[in-house]
C-alpha cells in the first residue's frame, strides 16, 4: 500500500523541472508514495498550505522569504537549492581573482 504524498507549486513552471520529473517518472512510487500535485490557489502560496498542513511537500522560489526579511521576521520555510558554478560566473561573483569555493560556504565541521 502506498502512501500518499501531496506536493504542491506555488505557481507551474520550467523551473521546477526537477520535482515534476521526480513525480512523472515514478521514482516516488518507487520509494511507497502515491504523489499527487496540485497548483496553489491564487493569492495563496505553496508554503502558505505547507505551513497550514494541508500539503506534505511544495516548491517555491527563494524570492517567497524576502517579504518576511525585509519585515525584519524570519521568513516560515527554509529554501534549499543546489546553485551551480555558472550562476555566480554570470552574476560576477566568480572573477579571476575569486574562485568558486571562495564565495560558497563550507560545511560547517563535524562535532
Amino acid at each position: 500500500m502506498s502512501q500518499e504524498i501531496s506536493i504542491q507549486f506555488t505557481r507551474f513552471s520550467a523551473f521546477y523541472s526537477p520535482l515534476i520529473a521526480t513525480i512523472a517518472g515514478g521514482f516516488l512510487k518507487e520509494e511507497g508514495f502515491a504523489p499527487a500535485h496540485s497548483i496553489a490557489p491564487p493569492r495563496t502560496s505553496a508554503i502558505e498550505r505547507l505551513v497550514k498542513g494541508t500539503v506534505h511537500v511544495c516548491q517555491s522560489a527563494p524570492s517567497q522569504a524576502f517579504g518576511p526579511l525585509e519585515k525584519g521576521q524570519t521568513p516560515p520555510a527554509v529554501h534549499f537549492a543546489q546553485i551551480n558554478e555558472n550562476v555566480f560566473q554570470r552574476s560576477g561573483l566568480i572573477t579571476k581573482r575569486h574562485r568558486y569555493e571562495d564565495v560558497v560556504a563550507a560545511p560547517p565541521e563535524a562535532a
